[in-house]
């Protein structure tokens, strides 16, 4: 099977074909900016990103949006991870968590489409900060 991987990040493309190869998955990499709806829902981004990768690449794709959802935080930044890196980053976030438990989950959604249907697939990584030096499993 072929597929392309729309991203405008090397890396995940990467990734994405060093988990795809071992199932005779090949992967070819459609760098390119996106549309990318504001949205609460992961799912609906990703869904609506696919849709635009697939405009563009004019063959089946997929392509992946992420967050970090800190519990203490209500969730925040969830889907506007990225955003809220580039402008108060770690520093920002830790500061925001003074105090409160470091509880959080690292959610990934996988669209795939061909044209005709989108696909969803998630990824979840639960953790948590020990507070002994060091990052948690998700970076707090």
């Amino acid at each position: 099977m072929q597929v392309t991987f729309a991203s405008t990040n090397q890396n995940k493309y990467n990734e994405v074909r060093s988990i795809l190869a071992p199932h005779n998955i090949s992967v070819d990499f459609l760098q390119a900016e996106l549309v990318e709806i504001q949205s609460d829902s992961l799912e609906e981004i990703a869904r609506e990103k696919a849709k635009s990768a697939y405009e563009k690449a004019g063959r089946p794709v997929i392509v992946e949006d992420d967050g970090l959802f800190i519990d203490a935080l209500g969730g925040f930044p969830g889907q506007y991870s990225s955003y809220v890196f580039k402008t108060v980053g770690n520093a920002g976030i830790l500061k925001l968590l003074e105090g409160k438990a470091r509880t959080a989950r690292f959610l990934s959604i996988i669209a795939y489409t061909d044209g005709k249907s989108v696909g969803l697939f998630e990824g979840n990584v639960e953790g948590e900060h020990s507070g002994k030096g060091g990052a948690g499993r998700v970076g707090l």
